[in-house]
């Protein structure tokens, strides 16, 4: 089973480590102009990618010195990160309306045909399913427009503009951009095997028999069966490669 803190612990770090960063600015003016070029702290977020750009820009690069950098005090810099929370949050609940209602596919029950009382049931899971990959789209939509909204919640707070184009930077370059669309395309995968899964009951609905087990249920035909085992493999593969991509998100 994927834990959901996995959604939860590495935006929190992301606006812990901005504002810590920020709090910092003025006695290290200096640092926004180096980051760019410090390993470790900007390797994850690709120049295309569409999270970056807001009203087709990319995000400009944040540069300082003594003379240029304003003064932020503490007070202004957790303004900032109240406003740049509530957009994370909404990440955040999205993230985990996704997770529940991927959970109900986890469950090994999905993989068992004599699960299923009747066909109608297989048609109420497939509505189900359906709901599974709006939220999903959805919270895709949510990345994609991170920067634009991040713009509007930082500007919203009467900020310096050169302030709150770094304060965004140092937010986005958080995010584990690649996993975040890994996941994104496997959980796209696990819907589209699962829906097959769920036409291939509808389908050949009454041709398992008595006789086989929960993982292994039996077939009065060996290409059902085959077909059902070829399924259930690639779900179950999907299944762990996104377990990984969840834990990957966390660290």
């Amino acid at each position: 089973m994927i834990s959901t803190s996995h959604f939860q612990t590495k935006p929190v770090a992301c606006c812990a480590f901005v504002l810590t960063a920020f709090l910092g600015f003025e006695a290290q003016p200096a640092r926004a102009q180096n980051m760019a070029g410090t390993p470790g702290l900007n390797p994850l977020v690709g120049k295309d990618n569409p999270a970056l750009r807001a009203d087709g820009q990319q995000s400009p690069t944040v540069t300082a010195s003594p003379v240029q950098s304003p003064n932020i005090d503490r007070a202004q810099a957790e303004r900032l990160t109240n406003a740049a929370g509530k957009v994370i949050d909404r990440i955040q609940g999205g993230e985990s309306d996704l997770h529940l209602r991927l959970s109900y596919f986890e469950k090994p029950d999905r993989l068992d045909p004599n699960s299923y009382a009747s066909k109608d049931e297989v048609t109420q899971w497939q509505g189900t399913l359906q709901q599974l990959k709006a939220q999903h789209d959805r919270v895709a939509q949510m990345y994609t427009d991170l920067g634009k909204d991040l713009n509007t919640a930082l500007q919203g707070t009467g900020s310096n503009p050169a302030i709150t184009s770094g304060f965004r930077k140092y937010i986005m370059d958080g995010f584990p951009w690649p996993t975040i669309e890994k996941k994104s395309g496997l959980i796209a995968d696990y819907i589209d095997e699962h829906q097959k899964l769920l036409l291939f009951y509808q389908k050949n609905w009454g041709s398992w028999i008595p006789g086989g087990t929960s993982d292994n249920p039996a077939f009065n035909s060996a290409s059902a069966a085959a077909i059902y085992k070829k399924l259930r493999a690639q779900i179950l593969a999907t299944g762990d490669e996104l377990e990984k991509a969840y834990k990957e998100m966390s660290q």
